[in-house]
């Protein structure tokens, strides 16, 4: 539905294609009850990469302390308990602001010269981050965000044509949300397979490794024995507890399984 901006119904024998065109802004709560910043941002969530990696931006908002932030919400929350009413804003109200989304979407602005410049310069940078790290920064659906996102600002400012000044901020707003939930957290390199597919090369690095050593324990003694396999694993740098956490994972997930205590095999 969220790609295609379309819904399929199949009922009481009704077949049709329906349109389902419009804005999601989604909201979810870390699984553990506080955002982990050393776990994948998936992982975080308990969401399935299908849907995560259909969303043009993602950010993370962590309750961190913050005086000024601080001050400003315990101002607001104790205002409502003095008087009953939230103090004056600046905001323009609901119904003002509805009347003017409304009016805005009217608007259908196309790319100019410089603005495609522009968003095809950041692409082709943030794809060369491949020749000097082998991850992958960014990819194609990336692009189509930031021309979504820099056609929405100039439709916000009711213009009929892209600018430079509107690429430059659909960038701005891109390399935020990049840099919040497109890290490996493992080596602290950009990697957008952690949205797209969930694992980051460095960990299907990491599982690659261990899938492979049990096959080869597997042949020569028909299953992996747990000491052989850690030995071995440790030998090739990976740490104890990044070997229990890989072994649960791949057992979880159904790629190895258990044939006894202390043995695995691969499914």
């Amino acid at each position: 539905v969220m790609a295609n901006q379309t819904v399929s119904i199949a009922k009481g024998g009704i077949v049709a294609t329906l349109n389902a065109r419009c804005s999601i802004l989604a909201a979810a709560n870390p699984e553990l009850g506080r955002y982990d910043p050393y776990r994948p941002f998936n992982e975080n969530v308990n969401l399935p990469v299908t849907l995560l990696s259909r969303f043009d931006l993602i950010f993370v908002l962590r309750d961190e302390p913050n005086p000024e932030m601080d001050r400003r919400i315990s101002s607001h929350m104790l205002e409502l308990h003095m008087h009953g009413r939230a103090p004056e804003s600046k905001a323009l109200p609901p119904e003002t602001l509805k009347k003017y989304i409304a009016f805005a979407k009217r608007f259908t602005p196309v790319l100019s010269r410089e603005a495609a410049e522009e968003l095809q310069r950041f692409y082709l940078q943030m794809r060369s981050v491949y020749e000097r790290t082998s991850t992958v920064a960014i990819t194609a659906r990336q692009l189509e965000s930031l021309v979504r996102l820099a056609e929405a600002r100039a439709r916000a400012l009711l213009r009929d044509v892209v600018t430079k000044e509107d690429a430059e901020v659909a960038i701005r707003l891109m390399k935020r949300s990049l840099s919040e939930v497109g890290i490996d957290v493992e080596t602290g390199k950009p990697d957008i397979d952690v949205i797209m597919s969930g694992k980051p090369r460095s960990v299907r690095e990491k599982l690659t490794l261990v899938i492979d050593t049990i096959r080869k324990l597997e042949q020569a003694h028909g299953y992996a024995d747990d000491a052989a396999l850690r030995q071995e694993l440790e030998g090739k740098g990976l740490t104890k507890a990044e070997i229990d956490r890989i072994l649960n994972r791949m057992i979880s997930e159904g790629r190895i399984y258990s044939p006894k205590p202390g043995a695995y095999r691969v499914t």
